[in-house]
């Protein structure tokens, strides 16, 4: 389809379908919004991506993280994004990132770049499921995976890479009651349900008490840790979960400016396994979620995708899904419970 059958398509100039795309211009935000949607759904490529039309190829994947709650870019993502590019890399894919505060909402940008064939599929990391629906109803002819705490039923021809916290949750839980632990409190983060259940659950399968177990909110920062070790000692804990290993290092901060040590008086548990958490004092033990194993699994995921949607003869819809194990790494930070 050219530009003349597409303007008369979408009821605009040849000169407004232009100005959509390239940027440039003055146009109303939705008939540019109205413009790409209709390029998306009905096939239209603007000529300067006329080459890729006919290989059906870009080599180009857009990464793009969408939270419900707050803007959130910490150690975790950007740990994340980085295997991600390097995953992609390997496949013989350049990469794009995009953040955005909105559920479900991608750039102008990002939208122009799809609808003009410049993109093979997207990475969605998203931490809720009304965000992740959201971003698939944009783009409902494009590759998408989604990375995900949640097993989501998503739309067919979607992938999915679900991370399974309650494997090294468990682990955890095990390690602490094993050293004599039968009080342990849980910090939580933002979007992190997941977690939470799984360390509830983990609480039921070593006989303890998952109703009463003390529960503070963070939610994300060093500050929020230190201040809500102080709920959980006030709770009488001998160990704590924390939901993220930058909450469980402001829980170690806070003990210590309570006279609490780590490990000797209090074990203190970080989920992520992030970089630095060996270098800490005391060496953080943390539930790792293995982003290389995450990247590789969704990059392998969406390329299997993409393959579908340019293969000559077109392939039925398929849903891919692939689980992720979450383990646990004991450290210095987890000791035996104190004797009074």
């Amino acid at each position: 389809m050219d530009i003349k059958k597409f303007s008369l398509l979408a009821d605009v100039s040849t000169a407004t379908v232009s100005r959509a795309f390239s940027g440039r211009g003055r146009i109303k935000e939705t008939t540019r919004q109205r413009i790409f949607e209709l390029a998306t759904k009905h096939g239209y490529v603007p000529n300067i991506h006329a080459q890729r039309l006919n290989s059906r190829h870009s080599s180009v994947i857009a990464i793009y993280y969408s939270f419900s709650t707050a803007p959130i870019f910490d150690y975790y993502n950007m740990e994340l994004a980085q295997e991600l590019a390097k995953a992609a890399g390997a496949r013989g894919y350049s990469t794009t990132l995009e953040l955005t505060q909105k559920t479900g909402e991608p750039s102008l940008d990002l939208q122009r770049t799809a609808a003009g064939g410049g993109l093979d599929g997207i990475i969605v990391v998203a931490d809720s499921s009304a965000g992740a629906f959201a971003f698939l109803q944009r783009f409902p002819s494009l590759p998408v995976v989604v990375i995900a705490n949640h097993d989501w039923d998503l739309p067919a021809s979607a992938g999915l890479v679900r991370i399974h916290q309650d494997s090294g949750i468990s682990e955890a839980i095990a390690h602490l009651k094993t050293a004599g632990h039968v009080r342990i409190g849980f910090i939580r983060g933002l979007a992190d349900t997941a977690k939470h259940d799984a360390f509830r659950h983990a609480l039921r399968e070593q006989g303890l008490d998952a109703d009463t177990a003390p529960v503070a909110v963070g939610p994300h920062s060093f500050e929020d840790g230190e201040r809500a070790i102080g709920e959980l000692l006030a709770a009488r804990v001998t160990a704590v979960l924390c939901s993220t290993d930058i909450l469980a290092l402001g829980a170690i901060s806070g003990a210590d400016k309570r006279g609490v040590r780590v490990p000797e008086d209090l074990s203190i548990v970080g989920i992520d396994n992030l970089a630095f958490a060996p270098f800490t004092r005391p060496a953080l033990a943390s539930v790792g979620i293995p982003r290389t194993e995450i990247a590789v699994a969704a990059v392998e995921t969406l390329h299997q995708l993409v393959g579908d949607s340019t293969a000559p003869s077109a392939q039925p819809p398929r849903r891919l899904i692939h689980t992720v194990n979450t383990l646990f790494i004991p450290r210095a930070s987890l000791g035996p419970v104190r004797i009074p």
